[in-house]
This record gives C-alpha cells, sequence and structure tokens, in this order.
C-alpha cells in the first residue's frame, strides 16, 4: 500500500511539474508577441500602431521635440529638413541629440520611398499634408496626422505621442508641469483688472498684416498673456488684415512671433502706423527665439512668461526671465544647453 501511495504521489507531482512547464512556455511566447496601440489623431482617424513604437519617422519638429522631451530620442529614425536648415534651431537640436550635429540622421520629408525603405513603426505629419499621407497609407504605412490649433491641441499631441513611444507617464508628467508653471502666471494675472488688460494684435509675419484671428495659438498666447485680441472679431487663425482695421482696433500693444523678416523697427518706421498706440507707446514685442518660444510646444510657456513679464513688469518684477527659461529646459529635456 506504501508503495502504490508513493507512486500515485509521484505521478502527481511529474503532471504539477509538466502542467507549470507548460504554463511557462504559454506566457513566454505570449510575451514574445508584439503589441499594439491604437490613438486617434488630429483627422479623427483610429490608427493602430507597434507599441511601443521602436522606429518613427517624424516630420514635424514640434512632434520631434516632444519626442525628446519624452526620453523617446532613439525611437526617431528620421526627421524633417527644416530642423537642419533653421540655424537657431539647429544649433540647439544638435545639443540633445548627437546624430542631428552630425547630421547623420536623415531628413526624408517628401521622399516617400525612402521612408517606405525604413519601414517605420509609424509617420507623424502634420494632418494638412493630405496628398503625402494618402501616398503613404496607400503603401501600407501607419501615419498619425498632427493639427495644432490651440493649446490644448499641444496637450493632445503630447499625450498621443507618449502613447505610441510607450512613454505614457513621462507625457502626463509633462503636461502637470506645464500647467502647474501656467498657474504661476495666471496667479499674478488676476491682478489685472478686465478694464485695464491691453489689446493687442499676435502677428505671424512675413508682412505687418499677417495676423492672428480668434480660432489660433497666437489668440490663446495673447489671452494666457492677460491680454485682449484687437483681432478677436475674426474667426481664421492665419489672415492678413487690411490698414484700416487695424487703425480701427488701435491695439495698445502688438506681438510678433519670431520672425527673420520682419522685427518692430518695421513697424516704428512705417508712418501708417504712426497713430497707432503700440507704436506710440513702443510696445511692438518680437519673441526672441523659435526655440524656447515654441507655440506648438509646452514651451509655450515661456512665451507667457516673457510677455506678461514686458507688458506687466510691476506684476513679474520677482521673475527672471533667464531662471524661467534654463529651469524650463532642463526638466523638459534633462540636458545643460550652451
Amino acid at each position: 500500500m506504501k508503495k502504490i501511495i508513493a507512486l500515485i504521489t509521484m505521478i502527481c507531482l511529474l503532471a504539477s511539474l509538466t502542467t507549470a512547464c507548460q504554463k511557462a512556455k504559454v506566457e513566454s511566447t505570449t510575451a514574445d508577441k508584439s503589441t499594439t496601440v491604437t490613438v486617434t489623431d488630429s483627422r479623427g482617424k483610429e490608427v493602430e500602431v507597434n507599441y511601443p513604437a521602436k522606429k518613427i519617422v517624424c516630420l514635424l519638429n514640434s512632434g520631434l521635440n516632444d519626442l525628446y522631451m519624452l526620453g523617446a530620442k532613439d525611437q526617431v529614425i528620421a526627421i524633417d529638413q527644416w530642423t537642419y536648415d533653421t540655424k537657431e534651431i539647429f544649433d540647439i537640436t544638435a545639443q540633445i541629440d548627437e546624430r542631428v550635429k552630425n547630421k547623420s540622421l536623415p531628413a526624408i520629408d517628401k521622399n516617400i520611398e525612402e521612408i517606405v525603405g525604413m519601414n517605420p513603426d509609424v509617420v507623424v505629419i502634420w494632418a494638412g499634408q493630405e496628398d503625402d499621407i494618402k501616398i503613404l497609407e496607400d503603401k501600407g504605412i501607419k501615419v498619425i496626422g498632427i493639427e495644432v490649433n490651440n493649446f490644448d491641441d499641444v496637450f493632445t499631441k503630447m499625450e498621443m505621442l507618449g502613447k505610441i513611444s510607450g512613454k505614457e507617464d513621462r507625457a502626463t508628467e509633462i503636461i502637470d508641469y506645464t500647467k502647474k508653471e501656467l498657474v504661476k502666471v495666471d496667479d499674478l494675472l488676476k491682478n489685472v483688472d478686465e478694464s485695464k488688460k491691453m489689446s493687442s494684435m499676435f502677428i505671424w509675419g512675413p508682412s505687418k498684416l499677417d495676423v492672428a484671428g480668434k480660432n489660433s495659438t497666437g489668440d490663446s498666447i495673447l489671452k494666457m498673456s492677460g491680454l485682449k485680441n484687437s483681432a478677436s472679431e475674426v474667426e481664421e487663425e492665419h489672415f492678413v488684415t487690411k490698414m484700416e482695421d487695424t487703425i480701427k482696433w488701435n491695439p495698445n500693444s502688438i506681438i510678433m512671433w519670431n520672425n527673420a523678416d520682419l522685427n518692430p523697427e518695421d513697424y516704428y518706421k512705417d508712418s501708417q502706423w504712426n497713430n497707432v498706440n503700440a507704436i506710440k507707446d513702443k510696445k511692438v514685442i518680437e519673441l526672441p527665439h523659435a526655440f524656447y518660444c515654441d507655440l506648438w510646444t509646452v514651451k509655450y510657456m515661456y512665451s507667457i512668461n516673457y510677455i506678461s513679464k514686458t507688458l506687466y513688469p510691476d506684476l513679474f518684477n520677482n521673475t527672471d526671465l533667464e531662471t524661467v527659461k534654463t529651469d524650463m529646459l532642463k526638466e523638459l529635456y534633462n540636458v545643460d544647453f550652451k
């Protein structure tokens, strides 16, 4: 009887070990399978992408910066030519990515065949490039189309790229940090009476009349800096206004995007603008740098600090812009920029 019991025990033990081995084998096989994630892009299209995407072609600079902030640099396999061609952008980006410095990271833009040949997990591109998107998708390439019309879209873009790159927690961390920094500015601007807020126009350039209307990042930056958009009656994101409308609006200030073809002196020297309050009071302000004033990434927080400090200096007398900039760049990129 003892021998029988021992034999039964041995059989059960062997069966248990066999089951465990089989279970381990199944779990290992499951883990080895590639997984995917589905995101809804700015076109409203659901796109299923390998997760995490290890081969990302990013053809817009703001998306590239988001991926750098997320810590997904090594997942980027190609970028846009503009990053190389724009000196002030290149000089700083080269400090983030050695491949940019060495110009070994391919810039391929509209070279569809080269993109296809790289067999990317996903291509990140402006949603407005509909023809390029169609060609890529017809060739079986996954595409995420991005559009940024306001600062909510900036956060949505960060969340999308965090999701496909497997950096969701970092995306949340960046968004939370940005919101906290914006609250600091907003708390100071609450001391500005609504009736005393300056009116302003946001100028995209390259002409002095290239203005941001109501539904735009330009409009958002004005409002978040404690200003009223003189052109808010216009719904367009970017339009060319008439001189007579500008005179009618008579803004107290003018905020300019950083533009090589236009600067504040162009307004001060133009006799047509002599009677506009912003020109009379010398309150034409150009954002100082396209990289750290970027309105298509969370770095717009610096632009808000810069504008608010410049136009409401008494409220922001304890704000040191150089410190704000340095701290922001360190937090976002973890790089000590020169």
